[in-house]
């Protein structure tokens, strides 16, 4: 198992901290693993997986990557993989959907995540955003989870059918159509 580097960084969002970041990457010969990066109204927070060169450290790494971050003033984080998280990524489970809509009200993404915690899901991505709505603001939010097996996404289904009525939201649970590349 080769080790990973996680490298998050976060700041103004601005065109080109993508590439500068990239640049020092591909100079110092890390390969790029996997990586998740978004925009937040005017922050962006970007999140790397990184393998680096035979002879290449941790240190001289964040050496590296020190100019960059002070120049595009971003708050960066580097750090290794512990082999359990490594292989940890590796048990995923049955990829699952999962979306929910209603009126903007405080709880509706602690309610949600809590069960699906309850239920031994995995969340691996979370989106939400908030848009007028003729009746007021409508929130919506977009999960992916990883769900151990069939049993605990059935149970996590029939407590999510609870939540739709006490959290006044529609909800749309389903399995995710999984193509590999």
């Amino acid at each position: 198992m080769k080790p990973l580097i996680a490298i998050s960084a976060i700041g103004q969002d601005r065109p080109g901290i993508v590439a500068a970041l990239t640049k020092v990457l591909f100079e110092k010969g890390c390969n790029l693993e996997d990586s998740s990066m978004t925009r937040l109204r005017g922050d962006f927070a970007i999140l790397l997986l990184v393998s680096l060169p035979e002879g290449l450290g941790l240190s001289q790494l964040e050496e590296a990557l020190e100019a960059t971050a002070q120049h595009w003033n971003l708050t960066t984080s580097v750090r290794v993989l512990s082999p359990i998280e490594i292989s940890s990524a590796e048990d995923k489970g049955i990829p699952y959907s999962l979306m929910v809509y209603g009126l903007d009200h405080p709880g509706i993404v602690h309610r949600v995540t809590q069960t699906a915690s309850d239920q031994g899901l995995n969340i691996t991505d979370l989106r939400t955003h908030v848009t007028q709505g003729p009746s007021g603001p409508l929130y919506s939010l977009a999960v992916d989870l990883d769900a151990p097996g069939a049993a605990a996404a059935e149970a996590f289904e029939k407590d999510l059918e609870k939540l739709k009525k006490e959290l006044k939201v529609e909800i749309a649970f389903q399995v995710q159509d999984v193509e590999e590349l």
